[in-house]
């Protein structure tokens, strides 16, 4: 097997680094929403 085919194309490669890039983003923005949650719990336990 031609060793140049092994490879995936730079198409190929372009869609996977999207992708996971728009994965990270999602990770990153539900960690960000849950962290302002407990920040938001603990504020209003403070306030009782």
């Amino acid at each position: 097997m031609n060793k140049r085919n092994e490879f995936p194309t730079r198409e190929q490669l372009d869609e996977a680094f999207h992708f996971l890039h728009d994965q990270i983003n999602k990770i990153s923005i539900i960690e960000d929403i849950e962290m302002m949650k407990k920040e938001k719990e603990g504020e209003d336990e403070n306030l009782m």
